[in-house]
């Protein structure tokens, strides 16, 4: 679908000229000519961006914007203000009431259009993350954007002659209060993990004459500086279009000389949608480990553990089989638990249980509530002595100390069965041969299970093996199944 535009303006040629531009481009066009009817178009068709006229018949275009920065649904949404006034005191006052960009009639076509795509290019990013999120990450996410941050880093690029000739505070183009510190294009582009990665990047001058307009795609390509915003100044004798730094995937195209106030204000936007993308980026990550962990425990879940058990099962692409051992523990009779003491009792167990295992395995191995009270345990690269060791240790674990009831005055004995498998494994490609696999080896570990259930529980039971069982060291407490 179209973006959607909304043109504010109460010129009725300005207005035509503005919906051809655009909708050549096929951009879908709205118009208002005041401020109360743009207020409303907004609020009946949210816009993907917003041309705004500085001066319109009901109040004026820093009223309309501030009142779209203030409200949370519309807060985000791409403004620029354009005006006949061209004086500084008019832009900088847009600036600073939050638009994004400040344009003076009659406009230059190119550098809009280069704009509006830079403008809506920053904002896809900001809906994914927001389509991605759920309603409770996203509340959670406006209400921490105020909280603590580090310091605003802006880091000045300029090559290694000017850096070699000039310290950092006597360069008379670029005032020293516009950026904290000054490396070379070599450094930026060979630190490919940088312990503090800017917030901007701010390409000096000459950076562009002497590399070419390539270089703003080169740091674009880079994992390092792909997510941080660019903006490039121009010498006001270069041939560079800005409009063609803005395609290029640069935020921000400024001429020389630079009015300091003016280029501090467009930093401050560009480093506070930054942060915004930045914590929504991480808010889907939140989501993404919550959605492989079990809400009660904190373990991972059962989606999680097959997944991770379908890579395991199939020899790696160099060729060399791993051993692997999967443990599946159930808690003895751990209904009578929720019969004689409640669900919130069970669920106390069971948070305790998980927490004793936690502790008793290493950081390499995977623990996930399977189902109820059972959990399975995988062990990569274990061989049969490691695997029946572990199994004990939760055992005893699980068996060593009374959990003690908040519901109630009550302690509580707890013990384990467990069924231990190791297997080996097999080269396989196709995804229904791993998912048999997989299936296979549970259905191992679940009859070993099975057995140490039958057999007398809190006790270990070693299943069928794809490696002998009776060459490893097997614990006292533990039974060796067919």
């Amino acid at each position: 679908m179209p973006a959607q535009i909304l043109v504010v303006d109460n010129l009725l040629l300005s207005r035509m000229i503005l919906r051809v531009k655009l909708s050549a481009a096929c951009y879908t066009v709205r118009q208002a000519t005041t401020g109360a009817e743009a207020l409303h178009h907004v609020a009946e068709h949210l816009p993907a961006l917003v041309l705004l006229d500085f001066n319109l018949p009901d109040a004026t275009g820093l009223e309309i914007c501030r009142q779209l920065r203030s409200d949370p649904k519309t807060c985000s949404i791409p403004i620029i203000l354009f005006s006949a006034d061209q004086s500084r005191s008019t832009r900088l006052q847009a600036l600073a009431a939050g638009a994004d960009d400040f344009l003076s009639k009659p406009l230059d076509d190119a550098y809009l259009m280069s704009r509006i795509r830079a403008l809506l290019r920053t904002s896809a990013v900001e809906k994914d993350y927001q389509a991605r999120c759920t309603p409770t990450l996203r509340h959670g996410l406006a209400e921490a954007q105020s909280q603590f941050h580090h310091a605003p880093r802006v880091t000045l690029v300029r090559s290694s002659a000017i850096l070699a000739q000039s310290n950092a505070g006597t360069w008379p183009d670029i005032a020293p209060e516009l950026f904290d510190d000054a490396r070379s294009l070599s450094v930026v582009l060979s630190d490919s993990n940088p312990v503090q990665p800017p917030d901007v990047l701010l390409l000096g001058p000459e950076i562009l004459d002497e590399q070419g307009l390539h270089v703003i795609a080169e740091l674009r390509a880079r994992h390092a500086t792909c997510r941080i915003p660019i903006a490039v100044l121009l010498d006001k004798t270069t041939q560079t279009s800005p409009a063609m730094v803005l395609d290029l995937g640069a935020e921000e195209a400024l001429r020389l000389p630079l009015d300091a106030e003016e280029v501090q204000l467009r930093l401050q936007a560009m480093i506070k949608r930054k942060r915004k993308a930045d914590a929504m980026r991480q808010a889907l990550g939140v989501e993404l480990d919550l959605a492989s962990r079990d809400p009660l425990t904190g373990l991972f879940n059962r989606r999680h553990a097959m997944s991770r058990l379908s890579d395991i099962v199939a020899t790696p692409p160099d060729g060399t089989a791993r051993n692997y051992a999967i443990l599946l523990i159930d808690l003895d009779n751990f209904k009578r638990v929720n019969d004689c003491f409640g669900h919130g009792a069970g669920d106390e167990v069971l948070i305790e249980a998980s927490a004793r295992m936690r502790d008793a395995i290493g950081p390499h191995n995977l623990l996930a509530r399977y189902g109820g009270e059972e959990f399975l345990l995988l062990l990569p690269d274990a061989e049969m002595v490691q695997a029946c060791a572990m199994a004990e240790e939760i055992r005893r674990q699980i068996e060593g100390r009374a959990y003690h009831l908040t519901t109630g005055d009550f302690r509580l004995q707890v013990t384990a069965s467990i069924g231990v498998t190791v297997q080996t494994s097999i080269t396989s490609e196709a995804p229904l041969s791993r998912l048999e696999r997989v299936r296979q080896v549970v259905d191992h570990a679940d009859q070993a299970l099975h057995t140490a259930k039958t057999t007398g529980r809190n006790r270990v039971s070693v299943g069928h093996c794809s490696i002998n069982p009776a060459r490893a060291l097997v614990p006292r407490r533990a039974t060796v199944g067919a």
